[in-house]
Parts: C-alpha cells; sequence; structure tokens
C-alpha cells in the first residue's frame, strides 16, 4: 500500500488525539502541521517528530505531498478549511462539527463529489465498543422496534474553559453550547441508534455561566419520530463533575441502557450487563477511546476504496438537527424537519 502523508491543521486540545492516533496507523505518516500561532504548530511537530510548520493552511495545500488534511480547528472554521482542501486534491477528516448550517455542510459535500476524494466526520464515539454493540443489537430486531429513547449529558466546565479562549461560547464561532460542543456525541449516537427524527421541540438557557458565555450551557430536547417514537435529551455545563454519559432505548420486548461503558440489556425480564472500560482511550475517559478506531478505518477507507461510514450524508442528519434545536429554542416553536 502507498504511505498516505498526512497534515494536521489546528494545534489545540483536539489535534493530539489525531497525532497519537497517526502514530498507529499502518501506511501513514503525519508530514505536516500547521496553526495560525506558530509556537503551537512548532510544540506540536517537535513532540510527535513532524518535518514541516505551516502558519497559513492555504500554503500548505499547494504541497502535493500532502494526501490527508485533519481538520482541528474552531467550528466555524470546519467549512471552508474541509472545501478548500477537498478542492486542493487533499482527502478531508474533519472534527465535528462538520459545519455550523447544513447549507455550509452541503456545499462540503459537493467539493467532495466534485474532487472524488474521500470526507470523513469525526463522530468517534459510534467507534467505542458499546456503542458497536447496542447498534448490532437494535438493527437485529431482537428487542423488536423502538418506541422511545433519552439520552443525558451532566459535565462540567469552568468560566476559565471559555475565558481562556477567543471562539468558544460564541454564536458566531463555536455555534452554539453544551449541545454542538460537549454533548454533540451523545446527540449523534441517540439518532443514529434510533430512528429518523421528524419533529424538534427544544429550550436552551445559561445558567451557570452567565455573563461568561453567550451560548447555552443547558439544554433539553423532545424529538418525535414517523412512527411516534419519542426521544428525550438532556445536557448541562452546569454539574460538578464530567459524570458517565447515559443513553436508554426502550423496545417492543426489552430495553437497552448505556452508562458510562456499561451497558445493560433487559428482555423478557432477564437482564445482562457487559463492561467496555478496558481498552486504549485517546482521549478523555467520558469520551471514549473511538477516535483512534475512527482514524484507523478512515484511513483503510482510502486504501482500498471502501466508502467511510461516517461521511457527509451521515453528518449532514447532525448538523440538521442542531439547527433545528436551535431554531426551535428561540422562536418557541415546534420544528418539523
Amino acid at each position: 500500500m502507498k504511505e498516505l502523508r498526512a497534515a494536521v491543521i489546528g494545534c489545540g486540545l483536539i489535534s493530539k488525539n489525531h497525532l497519537k492516533a497517526l502514530n498507529n496507523v499502518e501506511h501513514a505518516v503525519c508530514a505536516a502541521v500547521c496553526d495560525i500561532i506558530r509556537e503551537k504548530a512548532e510544540a506540536a511537530a517537535e513532540q510527535y517528530g513532524i518535518a514541516e510548520v505551516y502558519t497559513d493552511y492555504r500554503e500548505m495545500l499547494k504541497n502535493p505531498d500532502i494526501d490527508v488534511v485533519h481538520i482541528c480547528t474552531p467550528h466555524h472554521l470546519h467549512a471552508q478549511m474541509a472545501v478548500d482542501a477537498l478542492l486542493a486534491g487533499k482527502h478531508v477528516l474533519c472534527e465535528k462539527p462538520m459545519a455550523l448550517t447544513e447549507e455550509d455542510a452541503k456545499r462540503i459535500m459537493e467539493a467532495r463529489d466534485q474532487s472524488g476524494r474521500n470526507l470523513g466526520i469525526c463522530f468517534q464515539n459510534r467507534y467505542n465498543e458499546a456503542s458497536v454493540y447496542m447498534k448490532e443489537l437494535l438493527d437485529s430486531k431482537e428487542l423488536g422496534e423502538i418506541t422511545g429513547a433519552r439520552g443525558q449529558v451532566t459535565w462540567n466546565r469552568k468560566p476559565e474553559y471559555y475565558t481562556q479562549s477567543d471562539w468558544r461560547g460564541k454564536w458566531a464561532t463555536e455555534g452554539g453550547g453544551v449541545l454542538i460542543n460537549q454533548a454533540i456525541h451523545t446527540f449523534d449516537l441517540l439518532q443514529w441508534l434510533t430512528c429518523p427524527v421528524k419533529t424538534v421541540e427544544a429550550s436552551i438557557s445559561t445558567k451557570r455561566l452567565k455573563g461568561v458565555i453567550e451560548v447555552e450551557d443547558t439544554v433539553d430536547i423532545l424529538m418525535t419520530g414517523e412512527n411516534g417514537q419519542r426521544l428525550l435529551f438532556y445536557a448541562s455545563n452546569c454539574y460538578v463533575k464530567n459524570a458517565p454519559v447515559e443513553l436508554e432505548i426502550i423496545c417492543e420486548n426489552g430495553s437497552i441502557k448505556m452508562i458510562g461503558n456499561e451497558v445493560i440489556t433487559e428482555k423478557n425480564g432477564e437482564i445482562t450487563k457487559k463492561d467496555y472500560s478496558s481498552g486504549t482511550v485517546l482521549g478523555k475517559d467520558y469520551w471514549g477511546s473511538g477516535h483512534g478506531f475512527l482514524i484507523d478505518d478512515f484511513y483503510q477507507c482510502i486504501q482500498t476504496g471502501k466508502a467511510f461510514p461516517v461521511g457527509g450524508e451521515e453528518a449532514v442528519v447532525s448538523v440538521r438537527l442542531l439547527e433545528a434545536v436551535y431554531r426551535s429554542a428561540k422562536e418557541g416553536t415546534v420544528i418539523s424537519i
């Protein structure tokens, strides 16, 4: 197989997950890093033994030796960077969210189609062992049809998390608060594991971080599916710790619940438990360990020509739902999808 040469744009916190994972991908090497703050790019290059450092991603895209670009920048920069990289002939793996609007997400997919290159979005929690097990069980229909579900993310973000950043906590650059940043992975799992969403009704508020952020630190959502399924979602950054994520799905013949890395299944009164706590964690332990699996799979798909499972068509669903949630909350209306 050809060795694929990668570049990472954005050398902040999340880039470390990508740089660590790239060290373990066969037939791939990280050849360049880019950040508008040269010192951050140089520090990453030194830590991971990377030869080339850029401060302008457009200059980096002119390098014909770079095959794959990882976008790890603030949310509002994702869409244009992805479009530019794809049209420069690079495969693109972009951090969540894919874009801040469905319109921008579609621009990315158009650039992908025009370029013929691969596009992937980092919804790595789909690769966690617990998530894979739940997906397989639900798809098997062993528990019958889904009737409802609920998800909950109660974490803690201190004011310093926002005040030390020039883009977090602002509508224009983060695109939202706890939902689009911290809880987006669980929100994505909820819709991925259950059913297509037809209506969205939501409310958002800023409780603990008033005066610190423009966006929400708390959100609650009711969604419905085409067959009357009711999906509830709640997230808040007001808790005292980063508690394990909870996700429960109710079916005709039983239920399945994930609490952190444990999965509890109930069928006909019989309860089974599976613990998926073991394994390499490339991020924070309450995020799961999916980054490494997702990145490896993305490169395998490039090499083999297979379609990457978390591409534009999958990721745009979450963008559409995010837009619906924020619109519903601001207008006080039920949004039809």
